[in-house]
């Protein structure tokens, strides 16, 4: 009996060890699938006056980093590079102010605004736009040069990864945008006066940019589309 005994205690023993280590497989297994999100080695980011804003007294805009955030490290784009730096802490983030584009695409020259930044070969775009685009814009001539924008980080580098972002108070761009996956919408925050800047400068016009909530919301948005970025997204 003593020995029949043993022999059992034995045999629940490996069976507990079994499940314990199938547990720890299953720990991994799902490390591994949260930790998926691509590392990046160059960055670039372009938008308006939300990504980069330089001094403007008259207005009373003292930053230089995106409008309207209160410090650098509050703007969408320093946000974002924290987020690429757990990922690769050496990951070079390039960011550019296109509002002539978005207000004249049709003769937006690339090479004079964007050829250093194309040939530095970033593996990711983001093209984050929309507030700015005229209320009688020709859409269809809109959508070729967005086209013709894509393509162009594309040429001589056709594995970068161009995601964009549509405009944050809902723009008739994003119709456009939408056709050229990945893309996200973030129209969606313009339902919370919060995430604008309404009465906290003088400036109507800097009051109508993101606050600090506003731009983490921006911030998490792109960030929850970019994890789920994979290379298949480049073709």
């Amino acid at each position: 009996m003593k020995w029949q005994l043993l022999w059992v205690v034995a045999v629940l023993f490996i069976i507990a060890c079994k499940k314990e280590a199938a547990t720890v497989n299953k720990s991994v297994n799902a490390a591994k699938i949260i930790d998926s999100t691509l590392a990046f080695n160059n960055v670039v980011i372009l938008g308006n006056s939300i990504t980069y804003t330089a001094q403007n007294p008259a207005i009373g805009w003292y930053g230089d980093w995106g409008m309207a955030a209160t410090k650098q490290d509050s703007d969408y784009v320093h946000l974002l590079t924290k987020h690429f730096q757990v990922k690769n802490p050496d990951v070079r983030v390039q960011i550019k102010n296109i509002l002539p584009f978005e207000v004249d695409a049709e003769h937006y020259n690339f090479d004079d605004e964007l050829k250093s930044l194309r040939d530095s070969k970033p593996d990711l775009v983001i093209i984050r736009i929309g507030e700015n685009i005229p209320v009688n814009a020709d859409l269809n001539m809109f959508d070729k040069r967005y086209t013709a924008l894509i393509n162009y980080f594309k040429t001589g580098n056709p594995n970068v990864i161009v995601l964009g972002g549509g405009s944050v108070w809902g723009s008739v761009i994003d119709d456009v945008m939408v056709k050229y996956p990945p893309f996200i919408l973030l129209k969606s925050i313009v339902n919370d006066g919060s995430n604008f800047s309404h009465g906290l400068y003088a400036d109507p016009g800097i009051q109508a940019h993101p606050s600090d909530k506003g731009m983490r919301n921006i911030a998490n948005m792109l960030w929850t589309r970019i994890k789920m970025l994979r290379l298949a997204d480049s073709h």
